[in-house]
């Protein structure tokens, strides 16, 4: 009877090392603590992170940042350290809607990269993180990750 405990306990374990495993790279809150200085002047207002596996077939994930008027805003972008060009656009409306406008794009990956813009009228803005195919890359899975944060505009009031 306790072998076959043994043997019942060490399978489930094994299960949940594999799910542990499976986004092992991401430790989201050390990625915003490295990232964090890179706010400067900026009041820190959050982040957040998204956890990514690469698959076969290019991805896109989509995170909702809403802004405030009157505010300048600076998103940061930064990685699990993984080696795949992973590309950032922001928008002024959802993938779904399709005359929508874009605000920001890179197109060499997302490290160290920044977003400011001084926002006029409260509102919703997309982040779409375009992930490409696995392909010959060593990384299987990892997050990104944006820290948020935001100063007044000035002469605004506080």
């Amino acid at each position: 009877m306790q072998k076959k405990l043994i043997l019942l306990l060490a399978f489930l374990g094994l299960q949940f090392l594999d799910i542990t495993s499976l986004f092992s790279q991401c430790n989201p809150h050390k990625i915003a603590h490295k990232y964090k200085a890179n706010l400067g002047d900026y009041k820190y207002d959050s982040f957040a992170y998204n956890p990514i596996q690469f698959t076969d077939k290019p991805q896109t994930i989509e995170v909702v940042f809403s802004a405030y008027s009157g505010m300048i805003y600076k998103l940061v972008f930064g990685t699990s350290f993984f080696d795949e060009n992973v590309t950032v656009n922001i928008y002024d409306k959802s993938m779904r809607v399709k005359n929508r406008k874009k605000l920001y794009d890179n197109d060499k990956g997302i490290d160290n990269l920044f977003w400011e813009m001084p926002i006029s009228k409260s509102g919703t803005y997309y982040i779409d993180y375009e992930v490409p195919p696995k392909g010959n890359f060593t990384s299987s899975d990892g997050c990104l990750v944006v820290i948020i944060g935001y100063k007044n505009e000035p002469g605004k009031n506080q």
